[in-house]
């Protein structure tokens, strides 16, 4: 459990007593190219300051517990007493101080913070209470992510980083015409053959080991941001979804022609365990890896 303080913008009368530290019961960042995340747990049991200024803009996703109180103060922006639900957003502009006074439960929030720069820049707005379904599944889909340890979690989890970068470009940023997402997603440069073939055969060599994204970015030798976006554009999927395919493909060839155990094929073709083997495959295969075998085996 991590303990802060942050200084407050609001006047504290006695009723409501002073703030206190803030009780963090669990932080975890993580990141894609310039965009990185923190999904916190807080303890606001007792009244809690939430006061920033960031030169990011920052966009925050509440995503369980209720609160029983919470003002919100920007200094360029809305003032409000609104209390949020899961689901609402959150955005605080680069440079806008925010002061929040916060009291209830245990709540959990995810809590972006995006370059003023991010695809050419431009303005994000204050705003409170904001809905957006897209965001709000995909930070409860990040937070599931950032728990999971094998190689195909963590791909999952850069991918879906890529894909929140580009929407919170597209949805809440004011750029310049010319430099719009899709602007720059069509000016993403394909992977040359030489490159592609790379790719293919390394992933196809160490589909049984670790496969990382900044091991892959090495392979094509570009830097990890730039392999998300090539890799889209060049094989029109993202890397998890390539890694995992090839994974299943190799399954299917190995529960066809050879009598391995599928504890033993799970291994071979590199999921983290058989279950996971079973739950990947049948999504994509339609079939549990012992039926698949019995019904090409004929029995």
């Amino acid at each position: 459990m991590e303990t802060h303080s942050a200084p407050g913008l609001f006047p504290h009368d006695d009723a409501a007593g002073a703030a206190a530290e803030r009780v963090i019961v669990r932080r975890q960042r993580v990141a894609s190219g310039d965009l990185s995340a923190q999904l916190i747990t807080e303890d606001v049991s007792a009244p809690t300051d939430w006061s920033f200024v960031e030169d990011a803009h920052t966009v925050v996703v509440h995503l369980a517990g209720r609160l029983s109180r919470m003002e919100s103060v920007f200094s360029a922006g809305p003032s409000s007493d609104l209390l949020p639900q899961v689901g609402d957003i959150w955005t605080i502009p680069a440079g806008c101080r925010y002061a929040a006074m916060a009291q209830g439960a245990t709540v959990r929030f995810a809590e972006f913070r995006v370059p003023a720069e991010l695809l050419g820049g431009g303005e994000m707005a204050a705003r409170v209470g904001h809905r957006d379904a897209f965001l709000h599944q995909a930070s409860a889909r990040v937070l599931q992510l950032a728990q999971r340890g094998d190689d195909l979690g963590r791909m999952a989890l850069q991918s879906l980083l890529a894909a929140i970068r580009f929407h919170i470009a597209d949805a809440y940023l004011r750029s310049r015409p010319d430099a719009t997402p899709a602007r720059r997603a069509n000016r993403a440069h394909r992977f040359s053959d030489r490159q592609r073939q790379r790719l293919v055969h390394y992933i196809a060599a160490s589909m049984h080991e670790t496969i990382s994204v900044e091991a892959l970015a090495q392979v094509a030798g570009v830097s990890a941001a730039h392999l998300m976006e090539g890799f889209k554009a060049s094989f029109g999927t993202t890397p998890w979804q390539h890694v995992l395919r090839t994974r299943v493909a190799e399954a299917r060839r190995l529960l066809e022609a050879t009598d391995l155990s599928i504890t033993a094929i799970a291994v071979a073709v590199g999921f983290s365990s058989p279950s996971h083997f079973a739950s990947a495959f049948g999504r994509h295969v339609g079939a549990s890896p012992g039926a698949y075998r019995r019904e090409r085996r004929g029995g």
